[in-house]
């Protein structure tokens, strides 16, 4: 599951309830933070005034 949720953020940060609405699943909150500790390369940020949790997508570096 958290490749698939991974693979749906794009360039800009996205709405983690919202693409989990877009995939037809249902998650409580315990649950979606376990998901996240599963996404790689991904960086979640909770916002506080929506209460909602945003995710984008970590720039990976070159290496030499």
């Amino acid at each position: 599951m958290a490749k698939l949720v991974s693979s749906k953020i794009g360039e800009k940060p996205a709405d983690l309830d919202e693409v989990l609405e877009a995939l037809g699943v249902e998650m409580g909150w315990q649950e979606k933070i376990s998901l996240l500790q599963y996404m790689e390369g991904v960086e979640a940020v909770y916002h506080a005034v929506s209460g909602r949790i945003i995710l984008r997508k970590v720039p990976q570096r070159a290496t030499i």
